[in-house]
């Protein structure tokens, strides 16, 4: 799994279009507007299918580590297949974003999930502090790679 993640002054989106892999959506979470967030990019991969559970949850750790440097509650999951080109079955991809929804949910964040499989446009302002941009590969134990 790979995260591109954003702090972000602001940051928005509205889909435009379902492709054959949309997942249904209430009218409510086709757009979003959110300030000062940390907003995740998030491309699931094929070697991740082996280990939903632990990269969902190693996922989630790294999320709360770079949370609790900013000091922010509001997080918004991103799907961006643009991260790999060795992608997870879809299913897979957004079970694991799901699950990494209800982890943080859980911890008390406010937690947005951009709907999967939709196209998408978003437009960010993106914070100037050592913190606000970081790159984490996450790869399941069995897997060799850096995370």
């Amino acid at each position: 799994m790979r995260m591109l993640s954003m702090h972000c002054e602001s940051f928005n989106y509205v889909t435009t279009i379902p492709t054959r892999l949309a997942e249904p959506v209430d009218e409510r979470c086709k757009k979003c507007q959110v300030r000062d967030a940390m907003v995740v990019f998030v491309t699931v991969e094929r070697m991740d299918e082996c280990a939903i559970h632990e990269v969902a949850y190693r996922s989630c750790a790294e999320i709360l580590s770079m949370m609790n440097h900013i000091g922010k509650k509001v997080i918004v999951l991103f799907p961006f297949s643009h991260l790999s080109n060795d992608l997870a079955d879809p299913k897979f991809a957004n079970k694991v974003l799901d699950e990494i929804q209800k982890c943080l949910n859980g911890l008390g964040y406010t937690v947005y999930k951009a709907p999967f499989g939709w196209e998408k446009k978003f437009s960010l302002t993106c914070k100037g502090h050592p913190l606000a941009q970081a790159l984490r590969v996450i790869n399941p134990s069995n897997k060799r790679g850096s995370d």
